[in-house]
């Protein structure tokens, strides 16, 4: 079945819950409308198909890919450089140097003709300039003897000419290409391979698979003898070509991607259940007050407390004498009236205005404080003192209340909504946060009573 299936009523059972890319099946949705046999159908797909899927965990990044530079054709060339260069401390002297240029030579079929017993003199520079202003990525070479100038690229394309201009120039580096014989003059283009080749003839196609597989051969050839370090730092680099070059085997990749398929068959059925979420929220707005006081007990809810109804979407719970008028900080339930240099309006809020409350099943309840008064400034002063801090921590962590401290929000906790009795879940599940918060709300209570009787004494 294709096509768009219209949902227009609440939800009763199971969920599919979608998160940006990522795609999870938690339960299944039943919706109570003629269609709901339809859209029930698709989502038993759908369940079956994920369910098909292996649970495979994102594999730890490499060091170029936590510093955002996984594919930076300048890191690679260092790090290529670095362990080409026998004169570099990584431990491996000539080895890696060696297993390139032989790869080179067997993959080009045009053999590098160095000696080993001077391979460890060899010289290995990066960013060559010529007076020409052509600029080498990796220069090796043996002076007077031979050299390779090597282009590489990681997804970039060759430049206009490039391997051309190269090629003509009369110099690598500062040295004139005249000093060396016509046999010793070596190019190597070094690129994905099914990416486009070098343009001049005279440079010869390697591929980074050869020099993974190459490097890899050594490790796997040397039974210990480099040092640790440089073993990790090499098999991290590796790790990072063959993963951009799509050489390795990536299986958390490809699960993702298997899901976001899934995602594109079934978009439009996903989208329809959230919009009917969606719906069930905005008509909660308009009724929080009363949805929320059937479900608190009567010996909870005290004359103390009150909701402010206007903004509803903001649902704020408020104390009596936590909302102080702006003429003589005396108490209000009308918050236009704690607006001014001097009024205060402290509150607990619940965030059903934003869609992930029903879309979701997320219920965030938190204090706040949005006045920037010097009231505020005493009450933020005594929370955050040793002497009140004592009192609020051991219950905050008990109830697993995470404790910010800071001005706008000073404690937050976010409780799991059980989506298939929504909206009532909703409702149910505010009034356990109230509840929960009534001890804190005391010792809030106190906090603000002294901070109150400080700013009136000054």
């Amino acid at each position: 079945m294709s096509g768009r299936v219209s949902v227009g009523c609440a939800i009763h059972a199971d969920t599919v819950e979608y998160r940006g890319r990522d795609l999870y099946v938690v339960r299944e949705y039943v919706v109570a409308m003629a269609t709901s046999g339809e859209i029930k159908d698709r989502l038993r797909e759908l369940r079956a198909s994920l369910d098909a899927l292996p649970e495979v965990s994102e594999p730890p990044k490499t060091t170029l890919r936590i510093l955002g530079s996984a594919r930076s054709e300048q890191k690679w060339n260092v790090l290529l450089a670095y362990f080409l260069d026998p004169s570099e401390p990584h431990g491996f002297g000539a080895d890696l140097l060696k297993a390139f240029l032989d790869t080179a030579g067997d993959v080009t079929g045009t053999e590098i003709a160095y000696y080993h017993r001077d391979i460890e003199k060899v010289v290995v520079d990066t960013e060559v300039t010529s007076p020409q202003n052509n600029r080498l990525d990796i220069l090796i070479r043996s002076p007077g003897e031979w050299f390779v100038s090597i282009e590489m690229k990681v997804d970039a394309l060759e430049g206009h000419q490039q391997t051309h201009r190269y090629v003509e120039d009369t110099h690598i580096g500062n040295e004139a290409k005249a000093e060396y014989p016509k046999t010793g003059k070596y190019y190597l283009f070094l690129s994905k391979e099914y990416t486009a080749d070098s343009a001049d003839s005279s440079f010869e196609d390697v591929y980074w698979r050869h020099i993974v597989e190459a490097f890899y051969g050594v490790l796997n050839r040397s039974h210990g003898k480099y040092p640790e370090r440089s073993v990790s730092q090499l098999t991290d680099f590796l790790s990072t070509i063959a993963t951009v070059i799509n050489m390795e085997d990536d299986e958390f990749e490809q699960i993702q991607r298997e899901k976001v398929q899934l995602l594109g068959r079934y978009r439009d059925d996903i989208d329809d259940l959230f919009e009917a979420a969606e719906s069930l929220r905005l008509r909660a707005i308009d009724e929080w007050p009363e949805l929320f006081r059937s479900q608190v007990d009567d010996d909870l809810w005290t004359d103390e407390w009150t909701l402010r109804r206007n903004p509803r979407e903001y649902g704020c719970i408020f104390k009596r004498g936590w909302y102080l008028d702006d003429e003589n900080l005396e108490p209000t339930n009308d918050a236009d009236e704690t607006k001014g240099p001097a009024g205060l309006r402290l509150h607990f809020n619940h965030l059903i205005r934003q869609p992930e409350s029903f879309a979701r099943g997320e219920l965030i309840y938190r204090l706040r404080c949005p006045n920037n008064v010097e009231l505020h400034d005493e009450f933020h002063r005594l929370y955050n003192s040793d002497r009140w801090q004592a009192k609020l921590k051991p219950l905050l962590d008990e109830r697993g209340i995470t404790n910010e401290g800071n001005k706008k929000q000073y404690m937050f906790k976010q409780y799991d909504v059980d989506q298939p009795n929504l909206p009532e879940s909703y409702f149910e599940t505010l009034a356990v946060a109230f509840e929960e918060h009534l001890p804190v709300a005391d010792v809030v209570d106190d906090i603000l009573a002294e901070a109150v009787a400080n700013v009136k004494e000054n």
